[in-house]
């Protein structure tokens, strides 16, 4: 039986700024992704909005999936598909059980790709101002799980004599963890610290000692997932909290685009300040269809007086792609124009080297066109832009880019575990506060937060553009 690949990626410990190269490569290439729970939503916003996402989390108490059951899911996913991403928070080797998902991938004859990624037990305490090594103070350090199920007790008695050690999943058994330790001869003054969810918005951090580190994280409510730090490292303050002092630490933004390329650009903007970006795109909220559009460029490669109104930067985007898919040069398309009437889809011809023949619905009306083709967003028809092509004397054609999103083609046993991304981006909307933005008119984008629970609340531009003043078709 033929297999696709399956890629077990390292994710990196949530900040999309730490997901390699490598992993984000293979992401925008998946046609399946298999997520873990302590997977970043923000690092999906690099899937295709066609691939599918499969949770298979754990949580504490709470396994979505048995780990024999996730790899039997990889195996299975990989005789239907040609690439498998199987997405794992931090490093897979690293308390990841990359090794036994590699391993039965071996067995059952499934190419497999290894990708490291960043471990949390270096980027978190990083993130907090703590470094695990330091001249002088730390020459080494050890990392280990603080499961109480993975034998931690057999081996405190190494671990007791580590210059720093870092514990990963120690939460629960924090306080057994500190008692052991100060039974090993570790004393109870020894600097130690907790960092919980390390490099995202709802970074925490608490610096104590080990007597005091267990009731001040329970009284603080610290809970998983969280990296511990115990030795002298953790009382050095050289780095300061260089993360949680950044100007836009701790804030969440929600973008609602027409598709997720633009809404990664303008996340970067945030996201080096410090934000927490997640978006919900057209593209992703529907399907993309690209039947009509191709009909219209190939008219328009005919030497036709041909017309596009665009609504969106989506619409702007997908024109260009089938341009190129046709093969055409735009220096003999002499007969062609383009309308843009919204100051952010006219800069997103201009970021093309295009500039737009019209950007009023007056100017629509004059523009000498024998087709207008209309572009129709995900919010439906637009009768004042229909109008104004049909006052040029144009016979005008919609153009309907968006249609209903099919289930992904997934075996019907692991359907329950696929996520719609509408469902993943409430849930992250459930866990704080988030600023709602549109790039773009915000009467086109107000049915993608209907779409995720938020119509009621108030959703502001984001870019510099006003909404553009279009002049009324009767007095062209």
């Amino acid at each position: 039986m033929a297999y696709g690949r399956v890629a077990l990626v390292g994710a990196g410990p949530g900040h999309p700024g730490l997901l390699t190269e490598r992993a984000r490569a293979l992401v925008e290439q998946a046609d399946v992704v298999v997520f873990d729970r302590l997977v970043s939503p923000r690092l999906l916003m690099h899937a295709k909005p066609d691939a599918a996402l499969l949770y298979a989390g754990k949580a504490p108490g709470c396994h979505a999936l048995a780990q024999r059951d996730i790899e039997a899911l990889l195996v299975d996913l990989a005789r239907h598909h040609a690439l498998v991403v199987r997405l794992k928070g931090g490093d897979p080797l690293v308390f990841g059980r990359g090794a036994e998902e590699a391993a039965a991938l071996r067995e059952a004859g499934v190419p497999f790709e290894l990708v490291p990624g960043v471990t949390s037990a270096v980027a978190v305490p990083a993130f907090a101002g703590i470094p695990v090594t330091l001249r002088g103070v730390s020459r080494s350090f050890a990392v280990a799980t603080g499961h109480a199920g993975d034998g931690l007790r057999a081996h405190l008695d190494a671990l007791a004599g580590a210059e720093t050690l870092v514990l990963l999943m120690g939460v629960a058994e924090l306080p057994r963890i500190a008692e052991e330790l100060r039974a090993r001869g570790v004393s109870p003054d020894t600097p130690a610290a907790i960092v919980a969810w390390g490099t995202r918005a709802k970074q925490g951090s608490l610096r104590a000692t080990l007597a005091t580190l267990p009731a001040e994280a329970e009284r603080r409510g610290i809970g998983s997932p969280a990296v511990i730090v115990i030795g002298d490292v953790a009382a050095d303050a050289s780095l300061g909290s260089w993360f949680e002092s950044m100007p836009r630490f701790g804030e969440r933004h929600l973008l609602f685009a027409s598709s997720m390329r633009e809404a990664l650009a303008h996340a970067a903007q945030l996201e080096a300040e410090g934000a927490e970006v997640l978006a919900h795109t057209w593209d992703r909220a529907q399907s993309v269809r690209v039947a009509e559009l191709e009909a219209a460029v190939c008219m328009s490669a005919q030497g036709k007086p041909v017309g596009f109104a665009f609504r969106t930067a989506l619409g702007v985007e997908m024109w260009f792609c089938a341009v190129q898919r046709a093969g055409l040069d735009l220096r003999r398309l002499s007969n062609l124009k383009l309308a843009a009437v919204d100051g952010y889809v006219a800069q997103a011809l201009r970021d093309r080297g295009l500039a737009p023949d019209a950007r009023s619905l007056g100017e629509m009306a004059r523009t000498p066109v024998e087709v207008w083709f209309a572009e129709v967003p995900g919010s439906g028809r637009d009768a004042d832009v229909e109008a104004a092509c049909r006052a040029s004397g144009a016979e005008v054609r919609a153009l309907h880019l968006l249609g209903p999103r099919l289930a992904p083609a997934v075996p019907p046993c692991w359907q329950p575990f696929v996520r719609d991304w509408r469902d993943i981006v409430a849930e992250w909307l459930a866990e704080g506060p988030a600023n709602l933005w549109a790039l773009g008119d915000p009467a086109l984008l107000r049915p993608l937060a209907d779409d995720v629970g938020m119509g009621g609340e108030p959703l502001r531009r984001a870019d510099a553009f006003g909404l553009a003043a279009a002049e009324a078709v009767c007095g062209a």
